[in-house]
């Protein structure tokens, strides 16, 4: 796996989202603190910062009310951990993994180029 600690400024690709997913998931498990992880933690809420309003267009365009509700209450969720203070580390590594990955996946399915294929 590739060093976490090299990819600061990396573009919102789908393979950088992915990456950072990964490294998000690792560090929960082995070492949920320092600088390392609060890297991939500002990387992360930058992804869902950045990528939550596309996401939310998505979800409001589906016609099937449950998920459309499904989907902005993920957005709304993904939204609040990415502001949330870091009290678990571990946890908080995760859920903004997940808060990530969900928000990529609607706003890729918006069309938005930071959640397209590279």
């Amino acid at each position: 796996m590739t060093d976490p600690t090299t990819l600061p400024h990396q573009p919102l690709t789908r393979q950088a989202i992915a990456l950072d997913v990964a490294h998000a998931q690792d560090l929960a498990t082995r070492e949920p603190t320092g600088d390392v992880a609060d890297q991939v933690r500002d990387r992360l809420r930058t992804v869902i910062r950045t990528l939550a309003g596309d996401a939310e267009r998505y979800a409001r365009s589906l016609d099937d009310s449950r998920a459309q509700d499904i989907a902005i209450n993920t957005i709304r969720h993904a939204r609040s951990v990415a502001e949330d203070p870091v009290g678990d580390p571990a946890a908080n590594l995760r859920l903004l993994a997940g808060s990530a990955q969900s928000v990529a996946r609607y706003a890729r399915q918006a069309g938005t180029a930071a959640g397209e294929p590279s």
